[in-house]
């Protein structure tokens, strides 16, 4: 049993690997395609800041009630920077109010330019998979 779990994984792992990676592109792109849709919509809501605060690592958390409700957002330190010291600020969203981005954040993300990178690499993965498994 042990040696088909081996034979399987050094037979098929880079395209399994491959797969993964084209999943997550998917998702990265899709991300970029709604914070797309929500700058065309270009729908303001003023936000209430609670917190904008540096977890580590370089991950910024926007904390701000909205319609009673509170949430949270990753973002950069230069949108933290931006709002410090603001009690308010606006912020573009979708129809539902759930989603919640900065009014240039579209311009300065890159979901499809990495997105598209990630699948085809992804695809360039399952390609020398399949030419190994051969």
């Amino acid at each position: 049993m042990k040696d088909k779990l081996l034979k399987f994984l050094t037979n098929y792992s880079l395209i399994i690997g491959g797969v993964f990676m084209i999943l997550i592109s998917l998702i990265v792109l899709r991300n970029g395609y709604l914070d797309k849709k929500i700058t065309e919509r270009n729908k303001t809501v003023l936000i209430k800041v609670i917190d904008c605060s540096d977890s580590g690592n370089n991950n910024y958390f926007l904390k701000f009630e909205f319609k009673g409700k509170t949430f949270v957002k990753r973002t950069k330190g230069l949108y933290c920077n931006e709002i410090s010291g603001k009690n308010e600020t606006e912020l573009l969203s979708n129809e539902d109010n759930d989603r919640f981005i900065f009014l240039d954040e579209y311009k300065t993300d890159n979901d499809f330019f990495f997105g598209s990178i990630l699948g085809l690499f992804g695809l360039f993965v399952i390609y020398k998979g399949n030419k190994k498994k051969n």
